[in-house]
């Protein structure tokens, strides 16, 4: 695989902090980690959904369904 050379520098001495190497695995954890399109539930308050309120209002109706004769 050919790779680019690096610009030559103008005027002033340039130097980077980050080698060449650094470039390349940075490029290979970006092709590896691509963002993803998550869809995702939201709570009419405005939270994610099941929100603390709906959790603990969703625990209270299954228990009280469990322990009806």
């Amino acid at each position: 695989m050919d790779k680019p050379e690096d610009p030559p520098a103008t005027g002033r001495a340039s130097r980077s902090f980050v080698s060449r190497q650094d470039l390349d695995d940075a490029d290979d954890i970006l092709f590896a980690h691509p963002p993803l399109k998550v869809t995702r539930w939201l709570c009419g308050c405005g939270e994610d959904y099941p929100c603390p309120d709906v959790r603990f209002a969703q625990l209270v109706r299954h228990a009280s369904v469990r322990a009806a004769p």
